[in-house]
């Protein structure tokens, strides 16, 4: 046989094993075409996150000024010892006339020293001091001596301050009075000192301060009252910055 024909026999031996390895190979690993489909992106607007829910919706209006007859705590200017500390009586005379009456926009001196004597020796009777009173003793006095409820709010807000005014409620603000920077006090200022808050506007809180015959409507910032409030500690005799509190009265 001659090389050639030996040559074609190879290659067609060649031929035939590939044929057949393929073959072999083909049932052992089944190709498998898979429809794969196509991501799809989201056009749509993400879902908007509910709003927070209030507990209370405030409809506070944006000034408030209710018509507090204004006395200050030395209605003769007579600043004796004794009225030089008679601003917590003061203020609750101031509240239970807009309450109660005269509604006089400017209080008889007469009438409100009569009171002063009264509610004074009312406090000696039952406190047994009369000077400087804390928040809770201020409570019990008005409540025992005016046709009037009172309650203290703790920790309260300048929020908190509008929404009682715009029901109808007057406030006592306790206050280290030397903080509170008023050119009209007799400098450095009362040691321990409350005031009426009567209304606010969108700066500023308004109040009836009886510790100044300029008090009517004197204005305060938010800040200034916070920040010099507190009640009146017996232990220290003094005030205690830390014991944030008003006092909120209504007839």
């Amino acid at each position: 046989m001659d090389t050639k024909k030996i040559l074609a026999i190879v290659i067609f031996l060649a031929m035939i094993l590939t044929i057949i390895a393929l073959f072999l190979i083909d049932q052992k690993y089944k190709i498998i075409i898979v429809s794969i489909p196509k991501f799809q992106h989201d056009v749509k607007s993400p879902t908007p996150v509910p709003p927070v829910l209030q507990s209370q919706i405030s409809n506070l209006k944006s000034s408030i000024l209710l018509p507090v007859p204004f006395t200050p705590q030395a209605p003769t200017a007579n600043w004796d010892i004794l009225h030089n500390e008679d601003c917590e009586e003061a203020g609750s005379i101031m509240a239970n006339a807009y309450f109660n009456g005269p509604h006089d926009a400017k209080l008889d001196a007469a009438y409100v020293e009569n009171l002063l004597t009264k509610i004074t020796d009312w406090e000696m009777n039952v406190f047994g001091y009369n000077l400087n009173i804390t928040s809770e003793e201020t409570i019990k006095m008005i409540t025992a001596n005016f046709n009037l409820q009172a309650k203290m709010l703790n920790n309260f807000t300048e929020d908190d301050i509008k929404k009682e005014l715009a029901q109808n409620h007057l406030i006592l603000l306790p206050a280290n009075g030397q903080l509170l920077g008023n050119p009209n006090y007799k400098q450095p200022g009362p040691k321990y000192h409350m005031l009426v808050i009567r209304g606010y506007t969108s700066s500023s809180i308004i109040t009836n301060d009886p510790g100044t015959r300029n008090g009517l409507n004197y204005y305060y910032s938010f800040d200034t009252l916070y920040n010099a409030n507190g009640n009146w500690n017996h232990q220290t005799n003094s005030v205690d910055l830390n014991n944030k509190n008003i006092i909120v009265i209504w007839k």
